[in-house]
């Protein structure tokens, strides 16, 4: 494989095409969340009035009574938040999935465009959206067995009228971690694969286990020029991580370039995408014989 001709072809069709990076933007939202609270007092200080005696202080709340509205409050913030992040996660993977489908009609010649590289994702967004969600699954196992094992020991313990001590508390941390050297490794494994399932549910027009199956397969058998093009996107990362250092701060820093910041970010996710996306029909052969121009979308 020509390493050269893919990285400066990738870079060809996202210039040419700008609204891949539109795309890779809504991706670059789903790939991290960040969030502000501010929190305010109403409480007021008493000038001293013209008879001498001390000012008046506030009364502290009764925390009895402050306790369940802040706890109200505090489950209303989660549910929002994790509504917030749900939303962007299920819109970065359909707009995941139009890059692909955008990147492959623009290398074929096709004409493109953001509503039908969007139209593509979204026709397969269950399916994407299951393969996303299966790489999390280990986790969540992993975390609900803990958990539950923690409020068994625990009821147990407690129901017996005892505390838990540390050979128990032990006992539970070489299960948790037991179960960690299974579970993480296959979560790891799925993230991975995942790259190449989403093009094999794209491009091949595969289910979520089907296209763990094929992505598999093409990583098999290009194996070593898959681990070169990570390395590849791996330095790529770290040189824009060093060169962009100080202009990301100054970026971060002021809220009005926040849009340019993520419009970089968008540029970048759009990039390697393209990158993958363009490895892959080479390495299944569905790739152009001939390279053609990138058509210009109007």
């Amino acid at each position: 494989m020509d390493y050269g001709k893919l990285l400066s072809r990738a870079w060809n069709i996202v210039w040419e095409h700008k609204f891949l990076i539109l795309l890779g933007v809504l991706v670059a939202l789903g790939s991290g969340g960040g969030g502000g609270a501010s929190t305010g007092s109403n409480f007021a200080f008493n000038p001293p009035s013209g008879d001498g005696r001390m000012p008046e202080f506030p009364r502290m709340p009764d925390p009895r009574t402050i306790g369940p509205a802040v706890g109200f409050v505090a489950v209303i913030v989660i549910v929002v938040m994790f509504a917030i992040g749900m939303a962007l996660w299920v819109l970065s993977t359909i707009s995941r999935g139009g890059l692909i489908a955008g990147v492959s009609s623009v290398d074929e010649g096709q004409f493109s465009s953001f509503s039908r590289a969007w139209s593509a994702g979204w026709r397969k967004g269950w399916r994407l959206l299951g393969i996303g969600l299966l790489p999390a699954i280990p986790a969540l196992l992993l975390a609900i067995i803990g958990v539950g094992a923690a409020l068994a020991f625990g009821g147990v313990y407690q129901y017996a009228g005892r505390e838990l001590g540390l050979p128990v508390m032990g006992n539970l941390g070489i299960l948790i971690g037991a179960l960690s050297c299974i579970l993480i490794p296959i979560a790891l494994v799925l993230g991975l694969l995942q790259t190449f399932a989403n093009r094999a549910c794209m491009l091949e027009d595969l289910g979520v286990f089907g296209s763990y199956r094929r992505g598999l397969e093409v990583l098999l058998e290009n194996f070593g020029p898959a681990v070169v093009l990570f390395l590849i996107q791996t330095g790529i990362g770290i040189a824009i991580a060093i060169f962009g250092f100080l202009p990301g701060i100054l970026l971060a820093l002021c809220c009005v370039l926040w849009p340019l910041l993520i419009l970089v970010q968008g540029g970048i996710s759009a990039y390697f995408s393209t990158m993958w996306t363009l490895a892959w029909k080479r390495w299944t052969g569905s790739e152009q014989v001939e390279d053609v121009s990138p058509v210009a979308v109007a």
